[in-house]
């Protein structure tokens, strides 16, 4: 387990959220502060609500009521007088350029070799010259092991490589914030390792990331702390050791017995 991150106010802040798609409530008022430099891991069966609630904090999916803050910013609406408004567009863009995300199926451009692919968001959304991205995009290609495969297109390299180049794409904005969403559920079991290396380096490195995964052998070594989601609401929150290794709440040890065994 990481040490614990010591700071003045949390870089991400959930109030009361929910989302609900139709009749269906997938999030029940989830609350949850996440400091800067933290590693939360985000655990529980499919359909807990883990994934729609990463998506909120990047504004993917739009919350119906409660907020969401990630630097002390609103995310999604702005006060005019008395009122929320929402944001348009072009200021929600603003906003998720500072949150990277990572998702299952890599979403790379498989017509794009994979510097292009690293450099396109840097030029056409951070204005960021193309000799500057070009350098920036190597540097990360050589910090997940990749420098080799720039010249590359997605459909030539294996999972595991095109997840590492997704983790860089997303670094190339220089976010705030990481969140991966199971990030290593679409590899074969012998890429799994790969990736997760990656991620481990990012987290000593003291990155923020929110990981939405089932490896629950990375959130014990990895995390600040672990939530255990199960019905839209977070039923258990502490360390690794207070959750895996301890925990209070029946249903998250129905579910880690299910999965570790």
């Amino acid at each position: 387990m990481r040490a614990p991150v010591e700071t003045s106010e949390p870089i991400i802040q959930a109030r009361n959220v929910h989302k609900s798609y139709g009749p269906i409530q997938v999030l029940k008022g989830v609350d949850l502060d996440i400091e800067r430099g933290e590693v939360v891991c985000l655990i529980g069966a499919s359909g807990a609500g883990k994934t729609t609630f990463l998506r909120c904090i990047n504004h993917l999916e739009k919350i119906d009521s409660g907020a969401l803050f990630v630097g002390g910013e609103l995310l999604g609406y702005k006060h005019e007088k008395r009122f929320l408004r929402e944001m348009r567009d072009k200021e929600v863009c603003r906003q998720r350029a500072e949150i990277g995300m990572v998702f299952q199926h890599f979403n790379l451009f498989p017509h794009m070799t994979v510097l292009q692919n690293i450099i396109e968001a840097p030029i056409r959304v951070k204005s960021v010259k193309p000799e500057k991205a070009r350098s920036l995009a190597m540097e990360l290609l050589d910090r997940v092991g990749l420098a080799d495969k720039a010249q590359s297109y997605p459909p030539q390299l294996s999972g595991g490589q095109q997840q590492r180049v997704a983790i860089a794409r997303a670094l190339a904005m220089n976010p705030r914030v990481m969140l991966f969403d199971e990030p290593t559920s679409a590899l074969d079991p012998e890429l799994v390792g790969e990736v997760l290396s990656v991620m481990r380096d990012l987290a000593a490195a003291g990155m923020t990331m929110v990981v939405v995964t089932h490896e629950i052998g990375f959130a014990r070594e990895v995390a600040n702390r672990v939530a255990f989601f199960d019905g839209g609401e977070i039923r258990e929150l502490g360390t690794p050791a207070e959750v895996i290794g301890n925990p209070k709440s029946p249903r998250t040890r129905e579910f880690l017995r299910r999965v570790l065994e």
